[in-house]
């Protein structure tokens, strides 16, 4: 079940939330997860629960990217902390190491002009070599979590027909190719894609309810990617969520 709480004013929810945890604390072992977008709510949050009730205890406050991340490995079965190697600060490392190879293919060309012209060939990494592969994966970690439909079409090669190689521009019709080189490499689905697989699960009733929790709040949450609320959306048919 979805509950939405709205206000203009964040004391207030914070009031609504401290006198649920009052009138329904947790149990024992119990953690409560209330999602938000910056460290500093949370520092302000707890202080304004420990206000309402005396205490703030057993409380923690996960970032959405963080959080869902980890609701959705729990949904597929993945085992342990697997951390997402989308991710830029990640995928910069196997984006250094695969550029050479690429740079070698047709597809490269328009890319391996624009790095002849900046002078950035060389036979050992450098500066500007890390920022260009950190530049890419920046946008490719976008694509993952932003654009998870593009993503699928270029994985399974829907971007070389006609219709759909004239939506990029010719200066950008590189980026499809070394991103299924990636996925390669890396052999793990994209977030987008992991979501879209999730969602199947819940449908399907295969939800491992004894490795979720019983409640999951999100408190002042100003945007999230349409994938993470098609996510919630799917998650509060089987759970208690609160906004």
């Amino acid at each position: 079940m979805l509950t939405v709480y709205r206000s203009n004013r964040a004391e207030w929810l914070a009031r609504v939330l401290g006198e649920q945890l009052r009138l329904s604390p947790p149990d024992l072992f119990e953690s409560v997860n209330v999602v938000v977008n910056t460290w500093p709510t949370s520092r302000w949050l707890g202080e304004q629960l420990a206000l309402v009730n005396g205490i703030s205890a057993q409380v923690r406050f996960p970032f959405p990217g963080n959080f869902l991340r980890d609701l959705v490995r729990i949904l597929l079965g993945s085992e342990g902390d697997i951390k997402d190697p989308w991710r830029a600060d990640r995928l910069v490392w196997p984006l250094i190491d695969l550029l050479p190879e690429f740079l070698e293919l047709e597809e490269s060309l328009t890319l391996k002009k624009w790095i002849d012209s900046q002078k950035q060939v060389a036979s050992q990494l450098n500066q500007e070599q890390w920022k260009l592969a950190r530049s890419i994966a920046d946008a490719f970690d976008n694509y993952a979590l932003y654009r998870p439909d593009y993503v699928q079409n270029w994985l399974e090669k829907r971007d070389e027909g006609r219709e759909s190689s004239d939506k990029l521009p010719p200066s950008l019709c590189w980026q499809p190719a070394l991103f299924r080189l990636l996925a390669k490499k890396i052999n793990v689905e994209p977030f987008g894609l992991q979501v879209k697989e999730a969602i199947s699960v819940i449908r399907n009733g295969l939800v491992p309810f004894e490795l979720l929790p019983r409640q999951i709040r999100f408190f002042c949450i100003s945007s999230l990617a349409p994938v993470q609320i098609e996510l919630i959306q799917a998650i509060s048919g089987v759970l208690d969520v609160q906004m």
